[in-house]
């Protein structure tokens, strides 16, 4: 990661970066349904995969963003992430890491804002997508990965700079953390 971002600061500063890392099943072994189904191992590695990784990104790749100018951080999130908006339970690992890396999110949107007050740090849910991701889970009705990253642009663009990250989905909807 340090690489990458020594190697590409030679191209930037940079206006926009879209993080779209992250997994659902990891090893073969998908969402926990149920808490006797939880994994010491399979929650660390998700921790790992979907928080501690976007942080270490965040780390080395915000430096890079464009000073004195209107910035966008965007890390693709999920729904589930939302503590206040979970009402089926399940998914353990993926919804504590979605969790965990919100909160990063926003801590470091906070201390971003200090240095580059016109940034936005947006967490996004991008809807149901037919993608590797979530292929065993949806169903006939999930949009075309192409969709939804028109309407997600759509709303990067219209979001404003606040100081703090902001939890929005593909419809430009504040989503509770």
């Amino acid at each position: 990661m340090v690489a990458c971002a020594q190697a590409l600061e030679a191209i930037g500063p940079f206006h926009l970066v879209i993080d779209a890392t992250g997994a659902l099943v990891l090893d073969g072994v998908g969402p926990e349904k149920r808490l006797d189904e939880l994994n010491a191992r399979h929650l660390l590695d998700a921790m790992a995969l979907n928080a501690v990784g976007p942080a270490l990104l965040l780390k080395h790749f915000s430096p890079l963003l464009a000073s004195g100018q209107r910035v966008i951080w965007a890390k693709l999130s999920a729904r589930v992430g939302s503590i206040e908006d979970n009402r089926k339970g399940g998914w353990y690992g993926y919804r504590a890491a979605k969790a965990a890396l919100n909160m990063l999110l926003q801590t470091a949107a906070i201390e971003i804002a200090r240095r580059r007050p016109l940034a936005v740090v947006a967490a996004l849910q991008p809807g149901t997508v037919r993608s590797a991701l979530s292929q065993p889970f949806v169903g006939a009705d999930a949009m075309a990965p192409e969709d939804s990253a028109q309407r997600l642009l759509a709303v990067l663009d219209a979001l404003q700079p606040t100081g703090r990250a902001q939890f929005v989905d593909y419809q430009g909807q504040t989503i509770l953390w």
